[in-house]
């Protein structure tokens, strides 16, 4: 799960590199909190699951 996070961030990081370039703004910040939103569900769920072991 860590590693699913981890490349969640780094494509986060990638878009919000990239966002400043585009014409098109909201599209680009979206896919940013998407990716970010994913890296945190990953994580909570990861600890989620070490609790009920």
């Amino acid at each position: 799960m860590n590693t699913m996070a981890c490349r969640a961030v780094a494509q986060a990081g990638l878009v919000a590199g990239t966002a400043s370039l585009d014409e098109e703004r909201a599209f680009p910040l979206l896919l940013v909190a998407g990716w970010l939103t994913t890296a945190a569900d990953l994580m909570l769920e990861q600890g989620l699951l070490d609790s009920l072991a």
